[in-house]
């Protein structure tokens, strides 16, 4: 990159939402395939997905990054060398993985990407870094715990290249290396199946009052006592680059097309902004928008460890709801193409947000005037799971995400 400016790596659950995280400016998206990631409930990607969604990125200059870090039982190996043969055709610029048996069999079979590690194998120290680079590895994803004071010492200390988590969910477990899960629904966390069951709401139950459920009370709906707030490191930005992190990484495989796009632009730009006197007059727009894409509580202190045990609520934060995407344009420049996951209706006012290109934000308030469904019949909804036209009372730019404040 540039000036040795970080990457932004985006999540892509799917190919939808790796165009638009590419278009919101990732340099580097991951994904999954039909096996051996670690979300399995993500809607990876078919061997079409694959070809169509590298192709994408190979023409914008992006890199793919392909997962295989679940963890393999001895009866998974030779599903996963079956695996290993499907996959060895695509250019991918590196293949994450967690388990070493899975490292040493992308070797056996001659793969030629480069190798990343996963945050699941709690990497911490320059240590396991210079074993990890010694068996073949390039980068490798922290552990979410890992310290701004030890990421500066593993700097100091070796020379393979560092990416973190800058946003996002967090999980309960040591760098998400989790047990509950198949303990309370048969769903093995470590193979991709998460059930999630830390965001579960809970009761306490008195033993000899069977039915008898009392809300642990944190907010109205209850509690889910064992779930973590959520990620943001934004304003920490400017620090985590100086300590020598060269690749910023984006959780969120499974959330949408709008969280996946936002983020991406936030995050990219304040990676640009980094050493801008600007950064700071910045910072309030950015946590603005972030705090628009549904989420828990954010903290920049993982689990509040470093500050004593003190526990608080974490209720969903939801101060948005995503509307739909632009998949295309109509004959007037005021009218564009919807894919539409929430209801928008005739007369409604809604917002749009844009890529942000050399620091300028188009974001703007749009009023439909007119809807058409696919036939180009006049309507006065537009319902979940259509793609319709709707025209609009202004011009509108390429690439809107529509959103309507709650």
């Amino acid at each position: 990159m540039k000036n040795n400016r970080p990457e932004i790596i985006s999540p892509a659950g799917n190919l939808e939402k790796l165009r638009y995280a590419v278009t919101y400016g990732a340099d580097g998206v991951y994904f999954g395939g039909w096996d051996f990631n670690l979300r399995s409930q993500a809607g990876n990607f078919t061997a079409e997905d694959i070809e169509s969604g590298m192709a994408f990125c190979k023409d914008r200059g992006v890199k793919t990054i392909f997962l295989m870090n679940s963890f393999l039982h001895e009866e998974d190996i030779p599903a996963a060398r079956n695996y290993i043969e499907q996959i060895r055709g695509y250019p991918f610029d590196a293949i994450m993985v967690s388990d070493p048996g899975m490292l040493l069999l992308l070797k056996e079979a001659g793969i030629t990407s480069d190798f990343h590690l996963s945050t699941q194998m709690n990497t911490l120290n320059h240590m396991a870094m210079k074993f990890w680079k010694e068996a073949g590895i390039k980068r490798v994803v922290l552990g979410r715990e890992t310290t701004l004071d030890e990421i500066k010492k593993i700097r100091e200390n070796t020379g393979i290249e560092i990416e973190i988590f800058i946003h996002g969910a967090l999980c309960i477990a040591y760098s998400g290396r989790c047990l509950l899960s198949r303990y309370l629904s048969g769903r093995d966390a470590n193979q991709g199946d998460c059930s999630q069951p830390c965001r579960w709401k809970f009761s306490l139950v008195e033993e000899k009052r069977a039915g008898n459920h009392m809300d642990i009370i944190e907010h109205a709906g209850g509690t889910e006592i064992l779930s973590s707030k959520d990620l943001c490191l934004i304003a920490k930005v400017p620090e985590f680059i100086k300590a020598g992190v060269q690749a910023f990484k984006i959780e969120g495989r499974m959330k949408s097309v709008y969280y996946a796009a936002n983020t991406t632009r936030l995050y990219r730009e304040a990676v640009l902004m980094a050493d801008d006197p600007g950064f700071q007059k910045a910072l309030p727009f950015w946590l603005d928008e972030l705090d628009m894409i549904n989420h828990r509580p954010y903290t920049d202190d993982l689990f509040n460890e470093f500050k004593g045990m003190a526990f608080s609520g974490v209720p969903y934060v939801k101060k948005a709801l995503f509307l739909g995407c632009m998949t295309g344009r109509g004959a007037e420049k005021n009218e564009a193409l919807i894919q539409v996951y929430n209801p928008i209706n005739l007369n409604d006012t809604v917002e749009a947000i844009f890529p942000i290109h050399c620091g300028k934000v188009n974001d703007g308030r749009f009023t439909a005037v007119k809807i058409f469904d696919s036939s180009r019949g006049s309507i006065t909804m537009a319902r979940p799971g259509e793609t319709v036209l709707i025209a609009f009372d202004r011009e509108i730019h390429d690439d809107a995400i529509f959103r309507r404040r709650l």
